[in-house]
């Protein structure tokens, strides 16, 4: 499935920034900065996003295999779906704080909390309207590509790359723990489309499994202590 994962922290070497000239040093910051503005301006631009997607997996040892393939919406009022076809189906959707993962070959729907603001994730990228979470982040940019390097431990990935072609997404590159590169590429893009509300919904057959993972508030505990 499409994986809301976390960006591990990248180890840069330090004996650059200790040895190099304070203006060198200067520079750096300046162009860091103009980095993440300028990807701050492209994802913003984007209010809605429709396309359909394939993952392309690229192991170490530079074998691949087509691991998904589906269709992707977004809408920045803070809606989110992933929907995989192939090579079965599944679906994340997301819709303001609240994640929803439906499996119909498992027959279950999992819901839980969805906090953009925390989760340094692809979809908090493009989902919330605050650009501080790029904040977290070291960037480079080359050639239309910025590349996202986490500052802090304990991510579930090392890197995350955001290819724009034409002003819109185009390739979203994540490497793992173990070397391997899922590349997400987008075909027949719709970009800043009306979506109807509709395309967010659901639908799930009465007899479902439902594993609500939600935190309960303490009204609800009391009510099933008595």
């Amino acid at each position: 499935m499409f994986s809301l994962t976390r960006l591990k922290k990248f180890s840069c070497s330090i004996a650059l920034v200790l040895f190099a000239p304070l203006s060198w040093v200067a520079q750096q910051e300046d162009d860091a900065n103009q980095f993440q503005a300028a990807l701050a301006k492209k994802l913003l631009a984007i209010d809605t996003f429709q396309a359909e997607f394939s993952q392309l997996a690229i192991a170490q040892t530079g074998e691949t295999e087509v691991s998904q393939s589906g269709r992707i919406l977004f809408d920045r009022s803070g809606k989110f779906l992933w929907a995989v076809s192939q090579p079965f189906e599944q679906y994340v959707l997301v819709t303001d704080d609240t994640m929803r993962v439906y499996d119909p070959d498992l027959e279950q729907l999992t819901i839980s909390e969805f906090e953009s603001e925390s989760q340094a994730s692809f979809a908090s990228l493009i989902l919330t309207s605050s650009t501080e979470i790029l904040n977290d982040f070291d960037i480079r940019y080359v050639d239309d590509q910025f590349t996202l390097l986490p500052k802090d431990q304990g991510q579930d990935f090392v890197r995350l790359k955001i290819i724009f072609e034409d002003d819109t997404l185009g390739v979203i590159e994540i490497l793992d723990h173990f070397n391997t590169v899922n590349q997400f590429k987008f075909k027949n893009v719709e970009t800043n489309t009306p979506i109807d509300s509709e395309e967010f919904e659901l639908d799930i057959p009465e007899d479902t499994e439902i594993v609500d993972q939600r935190p309960k508030s303490t009204d609800e505990n009391v009510d099933q202590d008595e």
